[in-house]
Formats: C-alpha cells, sequence, structure tokens
C-alpha cells in the first residue's frame, strides 16, 4: 500500500535521481495550480518535473536555486498538501515551507501584510492520520525568529496561530467570531495539514501567508479594489523574497 512504499520505491516509481532529492520543499496553497507553477518556474533552473504514471503528482517540480535543491508543489487544501508533503518526507527533504494567502480574523491585520504562523489548529482532515491526538501543531521555533529577521520592512508581519480549514465557502460570521475568540489570527486550508506530516517525518517546518482578506470585517474573496489588489501583490513578493533568503542561510547552516 502507499503508506509502505519506500524511499527507493518512491525514487523508481517517479524516475527522482537520488542526487536531485531537494533539502527544502516550498508548497504554495492556491486553486490556481498551474498559473501558481508556472510563476515560481522562473525562480529555477535545471528543472525536473516530478510526474506518475497516472496523474498523481502534478505541478511538482525540483529545480535548482544558488546551486540548491529545491522541491516545489502547487496545492490545494489539506490532501494535496499532505500528499505533496508526505512524498518529500519519505525522500528524506529536512525543511517544508507553506505559503500562499490566508484571511486575517483580526482588524489589526490588513489586506497584503504577512502572517507567520506559530502553530496551526487542525480544523481540516488529513492531520489526523499523521498525529491522531493532536488538535493543534506548532511550527519550529529557530525559523520563525530567523523569518523576523528576513522579512522586508515593506509590508507588515504578524505571528500567530492560525485555523486551518478544509471548507472555505462553510466559513460563516460565527465561525469567524469564534476561531477569533480562540485566539487565532488568521484562517487557510494547508498548514494543519502540512505541519503534521512534517513533523510525523521529523521535518522542519515553517508556513508564511499573505492575506488576502479580512473575513472579521465582512470581506471575503469574491470582494476586490485596486488598492487592496496592489497590497496583496507587494505582500506576496515580501513572502517570496523572504522564504528564498530563509533557503540561502538554510543551506548554509545557519537555521
Amino acid at each position: 500500500m502507499l503508506k509502505e512504499l519506500t524511499k527507493k520505491e518512491w525514487l523508481s516509481l517517479l524516475k527522482i535521481p537520488e542526487n536531485r532529492i531537494p533539502p527544502v520543499l516550498i508548497l504554495r496553497g492556491t486553486r490556481n495550480l498551474k498559473a501558481n507553477y508556472a510563476k515560481h518556474n522562473d525562480f529555477f533552473t535545471d528543472i525536473f518535473e516530478v510526474g506518475s504514471p497516472n496523474g498523481i503528482f502534478e505541478d511538482v517540480l525540483i529545480g535548482t536555486y544558488k546551486n540548491i535543491n529545491v522541491g516545489y508543489a502547487s496545492v490545494y487544501g489539506d490532501a494535496m498538501a499532505s500528499e505533496v508533503t508526505h512524498l518529500f518526507g519519505v525522500l528524506g527533504t529536512s525543511l517544508v515551507i507553506q505559503t500562499g494567502c490566508c484571511g486575517a480574523l483580526t482588524g489589526r491585520i490588513q489586506a497584503g501584510d504577512i502572517v507567520c504562523v506559530t502553530s496551526a489548529y487542525c480544523g481540516e482532515g488529513a492531520a489526523q492520520y499523521y498525529l491522531s491526538q493532536r488538535q493543534e501543531i506548532n511550527a519550529s521555533p529557530d525559523l520563525i525568529e530567523q523569518t523576523v529577521g528576513f522579512h522586508s520592512a515593506s509590508v507588515g508581519i504578524h505571528k500567530g496561530r492560525i485555523w486551518t480549514t478544509s471548507a472555505l465557502l462553510a466559513e460563516g460570521k460565527a465561525e469567524i467570531r469564534d476561531w477569533f475568540h480562540q485566539g487565532y489570527i488568521a484562517v487557510d486550508m494547508e498548514t494543519a495539514s502540512t505541519f503534521a506530516v512534517a513533523e510525523y517525518f521529523g521535518m522542519q517546518r515553517l508556513s508564511l501567508l499573505f492575506v488576502f482578506d479580512n473575513p472579521s470585517q465582512g470581506e471575503h474573496i469574491l470582494l476586490s479594489d485596486a488598492e487592496k489588489q496592489k497590497r496583496r501583490i507587494d505582500g506576496e513578493q515580501a513572502l517570496i523574497d523572504t522564504v528564498f533568503a530563509l533557503i540561502e542561510d538554510y543551506e548554509n547552516g545557519n537555521c
């Protein structure tokens, strides 16, 4: 069964050369899988596209960034995030960084700001299959501190706990109020799953998300205006710059 597949078997099935196993994996939580895959392609050279005969894995690559092998995958929701993290966990990747967007739950956080996740509540479905007794899973503490040093001053950064859901359209005013009153500053759809699988495999883990909207103020993904869109673009660029600075530092042994 899939759970029992070994590193050697995965390498053979996916035809991944062993010398291309990356120390770092970036996940981009997104509904626009191929658009973000194409955008991230531009950051890498010597790209190996990870696929399989029956199409289990798509929009996954291993590329070179400044002589560092880095894995990248576009994922949407807990199932995809957990599957890709599982694969690279078996292969021996030691760090996974979840990226993407989130909804803010507190008025002090604006569109385009960055949320550096300290822990994620497992309000989705995948985490229980890896850490059955855990409701909330922490990021790696030293990576959180490292992030603050690298982040661009052009956008705000907020450290805190987030809620991970797997049902975006089931978010209502009552749920948003409840999550806020429990101390969560944002909501996303992947981080808890990624963290659970990462901890299961002994991987270091970090989640950096730019704020798309603020549901606590009546905003949602179907609303848009030019100023907020500019802030989102700036926020995602600051996030990407921070992630690649962290990867360089990690490879140099400073994280």
